[in-house]
């Protein structure tokens, strides 16, 4: 669509560039520069108060997108902040994009296999679902959207139980005693 993307912070950017790859136009809160004291504060005045980007798509059409980006943690922050914007959802969807990244770690849920927890992607929360996440509506960001979303690797087959429970047998049973001669 447009040239370089470079509007916003880096999450902003991020998603920015993601709705422009499925053929949105997008617009950014725009950012605005305020002296407070003695130094320069670069501020963004948000959409509504609330959203950080507006996207739009004519062909196919599509209803907009008012949109707020964040982390995964600040989610409830984001939705107390957005829910009590009035938007029709038969005209316009209210989303919050939470970004999903760190490094590469194994889930550790599981002790037979080693899957590895996904990583580097937006999870979209949605009004319409009542900000309940869905693992489908995740958008990969960077190279994470060519890799697979889980790993697989397999691991050292567990023991059985009957191998453990016959090796410590061994060792807490003891031989039975010898009954005593009783005296005569």
């Amino acid at each position: 669509m447009s040239g370089s993307v470079t509007k916003g912070n880096r999450l902003q950017v991020m998603a920015r560039r993601e709705l422009e790859k499925q053929g949105y136009l997008v617009h950014t809160a725009v950012r605005s520069a305020q002296k407070r004291g003695p130094i320069w504060i670069s501020q963004t005045t948000d959409i509504f108060n609330a959203f950080d980007l507006i996207a739009t798509r004519i062909d196919p059409p599509q209803p907009l997108r008012f949109i707020q980006v964040t982390t995964i943690s600040h989610v409830g922050e984001r939705v107390r902040k957005v829910d009590p914007v009035p938007l029709n959802p038969g005209l316009a969807s209210v989303e919050i994009w939470a970004y999903v990244g760190g490094q590469k770690r194994l889930d550790r849920r599981y002790r037979d296999r080693k899957v590895w927890l996904p990583r580097n992607y937006f999870q979209i929360y949605l009004k319409t679902r009542n900000w309940e996440p869905d693992t489908r509506d995740r958008v990969p960001v960077g190279e994470t959207a060519l890799a697979p979303e889980v790993e697989m690797q397999p691991v050292r087959a567990p023991e059985t139980l009957a191998a453990v429970m016959r090796s410590s047998r061994k060792t807490a049973v003891r031989k039975p005693r010898e009954p005593r001669p009783s005296p005569q």
